[in-house]
């Protein structure tokens, strides 16, 4: 099952670390409209733009028929981000951490 609108503002709120507070400040609505928009609550357009600009989320109106090609597009583009990406230190630090134990 897909996330939500809902559920995907909240989820880039969180990992932008913003609390509702400071995304209605970022925004200029208030606090209780964030906190209704991500408890599933309807908001007026310009309430959800306002949100996706101060979390630096595009809003973009694609045709039903081509949702399917457009997701396709996405997770291709991300997997490959992903697969191109550096280890990260702890990454690094783990396989030295093993080879150092099992050679020990």
């Amino acid at each position: 099952m897909k996330p939500s609108l809902h559920e995907i503002i909240r989820a880039r709120r969180r990992a932008l670390g913003l609390s509702q507070a400071e995304t209605a400040r970022r925004s200029g609505i208030q606090q209780r409209q964030v906190s209704t928009f991500e408890r599933g609550g309807d908001v007026t357009l310009s309430t959800l733009l306002k949100l996706a600009q101060a979390l630096d989320v595009e809003l973009m109106s694609i045709p039903r028929e081509d949702t399917s090609k457009v997701e396709s597009l996405l997770k291709t583009k991300r997997e490959l981000a992903l697969s191109a990406a550096p280890p990260s230190l702890l990454d690094r630090y783990q396989v030295k951490e093993d080879e150092e134990q099992a050679n020990g």
